[in-house]
């Protein structure tokens, strides 16, 4: 089962056999000359796959397993339609091609012409991209060229050393099978003494400080003592806010105990005895705009918070306490008390919510004059407008593909798109730290699923090998079609996906892939064309591309892009599509307006500057965090940056110091993460300044200090 990054481990794959078969390149021949063992099996399985078209009937590729069975479609699955105008195994570059601009080759200087199919505003020559690379790509662009207007003169050459440093460490990772026996890793330096399976340095429950880990099974052990020590006092006293009623008499007549439970009782006493506790860190209203400044309510509780009351004027007692302390604001309406914070913890990459007035607004108000707020209806009724259709176009013309559909909620994007593409005789698999939409989306399809390991495309490999050898379970049947599903930018690692080494394994086994690209279109990249851009990889080798609208463009809803044909499909099939009500028509006006920005069609640099604004600003955040001594999480270039807290204890520390401050952050910890994973997330926006970040970087340093969290630099923090 796919993990839901709740804590619960995932049921792995059963490992491919140590020796694994070679597999040739050509398909024409069903079984080579394997013969009959595992190395023919696998040539005849493998050939099947790229002879047919995956999604859909049939193909008449060159191989026998094209003609056979493997072709056949079964129950509703000849209605759905390939991925690709080619079919598995023979993919090639549709004519919707790259979409960088003018980029010039890192290792030998020379420049080549690529195609843009959006017209977007020219970049400066310093965009770079390298002839070929199996991790990320380097890729170099900035908008300030030194001087006074550059923010970062400074730090600008250590910012850019550490990050392409970090990107060359990305690419450092070991081969999957295929790519040892084809030759291709015999340069030496990019070997990596990890061991088979963990190339990379990542972070989990392995690598945690001993201290660290010690003291929060310790913690985690005292509350849940302690909690069922309440509760035996309470049911022994018949006292208490918790008490759990197990007599008739604290009953009416028609007994509710009779009535069913509404939580299991683990759930029931996390909830009462732990979450409850550190409760007002979470769910925190705020009163203004999701800027860079952002004002955040008080909130009290007179139950241990039980519940949260929001002060307003002359209702509370508290209230006087609060207005004296610093950040104090009166925030309209009602007079309530919030606090003026810097904000660290919204998906406000680009800013659009800074300065909406002067990019998005003439647009957004111009729409409301002629359309409504909400079609009230479906797309397949009377929910489609002008602009939903402009909308599509858009973004099917920015991330290179042939259309696109949007739908009114991101979460609900990949929670109803993956089920309309995969069926019980499919096989999903997925990313390991894959997002809840992504796992919820998995279970309703029925498919049967598999994880890999995190941007482990070794071990994504032998699962493919192992799946098209064995097939479907108990049949021994071969699987329809085989997707995989990651993320362009992890939303709680911040770490980009290695999509060049899974698209490489993806094509040679014949399996499609899903990209997830909701952190990373319009937040990654020179032009903001997300990780296929960032990473170098075309995008007509990622089969579906689905994204959302709710970070860097300041709206709401979610896109899945791909051939018309696959499209097409999902406006019938998708339920996110065909039975919600559609996206509303002035957000519809507000993602072409902040489209127009990001690409220079609104005759301005502002798309420009923001972009480049956003990545100076994550890498001098993450660079100071880093220089604190805090174990920090993810990639440079990605403006997420997680900061381990480790214990349970810290958490409500470490947001509590952050309001006090003036500071509004993210803490995360179990069930959203795994027990030992608990941490603070930083997302950095454009809109933000040095000043600003300073100030912050000031104020954590001195919480670092308070909480000790300086766990790289110190086993005890």
């Amino acid at each position: 089962m796919v993990n839901t990054r709740s804590g619960r481990k995932a049921a792995r794959p059963q490992s491919a056999p140590q020796s694994q078969p070679s597999v040739s390149n050509g398909g024409g021949s069903s079984g080579g000359g394997g013969g009959g063992g595992p190395a023919g099996a696998l040539s005849k399985k493998l050939s099947g796959l790229r002879g047919r078209s995956i999604f859909g009937g049939g193909g008449g590729g060159g191989s026998k397993g094209g003609s056979g069975k493997q072709g056949q479609i079964e129950d509703h699955d000849d209605l759905m339609p390939d991925l690709t105008p080619s079919s598995a195994g023979s993919r090639t570059s549709s004519s919707t091609s790259s979409v960088l601009p003018q980029v010039v080759s890192e290792s030998d200087g020379s420049s080549s012409q690529t195609s843009s199919t959006c017209g977007d505003a020219h970049l400066d020559e310093d965009v770079m991209l390298p002839s070929s690379g199996r991790g990320a790509v380097a890729l170099h662009w900035k908008f300030y060229d030194g001087g006074e207007d550059d923010p970062y003169a400074d730090m600008r050459e250590r910012m850019e050393r550490l990050s392409r440093e970090d990107r060359e460490e990305h690419v450092l990772h070991c081969p999957p099978a295929s790519a040892t026996e084809e030759g291709e890793d015999e340069d030496p330096s990019r070997a990596c003494s990890h061991g088979k399976g963990r190339c990379r340095h990542v972070v989990d429950e392995s690598t945690i400080p001993f201290f660290a880990a010690v003291t929060t099974y310790l913690g985690y052990a005292v509350l849940i003592v302690v909690g069922h020590f309440r509760d035996i006092c309470a049911n022994i006293f018949r006292s208490g806010r918790y008490l759990r009623a197990s007599h008739k008499s604290e009953f009416p007549s028609d007994d509710l105990r009779l009535n069913a439970p509404l939580l299991k009782s683990w759930e029931n006493f996390y909830t009462r005895r732990l979450y409850h506790r550190i409760q007002d860190c979470f769910n925190r209203p705020i009163s203004s705009r999701p800027g860079a400044v952002i004002d955040v309510l008080e909130r009290v509780s007179a139950d241990g918070n039980k519940t949260m009351q929001v002060l307003g004027r002359g209702t509370d007692e508290r209230r006087e306490e609060y207005s004296a302390g610093a950040h104090y604001v009166e925030a309209a309406p009602g007079g309530r008390v919030a606090r003026r914070c810097l904000n660290l913890g919204s998906y406000n990459y680009l800013g659009f919510a800074d300065d909406w007035d002067s990019t998005c607004r003439e647009g957004v108000l111009g729409s409301l004059r002629s359309l409504p707020v909400s079609s009230s209806s479906a797309r397949l009724e009377f929910g489609t407008t002008s602009l939903h259709d402009r909308v599509e176009r858009v973004v099917a013309t920015f991330v290179g593909k042939e259309a696109a559909v949007v739908l009114n909620m991101g979460f609900n994007t990949n929670a109803t798109a993956i089920p309309a593409l995969a069926t019980k005789h499919d096989l999903l698999v997925s990313d390991e730290l894959n997002h809840t939409s992504i796992v919820n989306g998995a279970r309703a399809s029925g498919a049967s699923i598999r994880t890999f390991r995190h941007n482990d495309s070794a071990h994504l490999e032998e699962i493919l090998r192992t799946a098209i050898v064995m097939g479907r379970p108990r049949t021994r049947r071969p699987w329809n079609r085989i997707l995989v599903v990651v993320e362009g930018v992890y939303s709680m690692e911040g770490e980009y996906c290695d999509l060049p080494s899974i698209v490489r394994v993806c094509k040679r086994y014949g399996a499609y892939v899903y990209l997830d690209e909701a952190h990373s279109i319009g937040a990654m990249g020179p032009t903001g064309r997300g990780c296929c851009e960032y990473t170098g990889v075309d995008p007509a080798d990622v089969d579906i591309m689905m994204g959302t609208f709710t970070k860097s463009f300041g709206g709401m809803g979610g896109y899945v892009a791909g051939s018309k044909e696959v499209v097409d499909y999902l406006r019938e099939r998708c339920a996110g599509s065909s039975y919600h009500n559609s996206l509303s028509p002035v957000v519809c006006q507000q993602i072409i307006s902040s489209f127009e920005v990001i690409m220079g069609h609104d005759g301005t640099t502002t798309g420009q500057r923001k972009l480049s604004s956003l990545r100076d600003n994550s890498n001098y955040f993450r660079m100071r965090l880093t220089d604190m001594g805090l174990h920090v999480l993810g990639n440079y270039d990605s403006p997420i940056m997680p900061v381990m807290l480790y214990n349970p204890t810290k958490i409500a520390a470490f947001s509590r110091e952050c309001l006090k401050r003036g500071l509004a952050v993210v803490v995360v910890g179990f069930p959203a993460v795994p027990v030992l994973m608990s941490r603070a997330r930083f997302c950095i926006s454009a809109g933000h300044t040095r000043e600003e970040l300073d100030v912050a970087l000031r104020e954590i340093d001195e919480i670092a200090d308070l909480l000790k969290l300086r766990y790289a630099r110190s086993t005890f923090g």
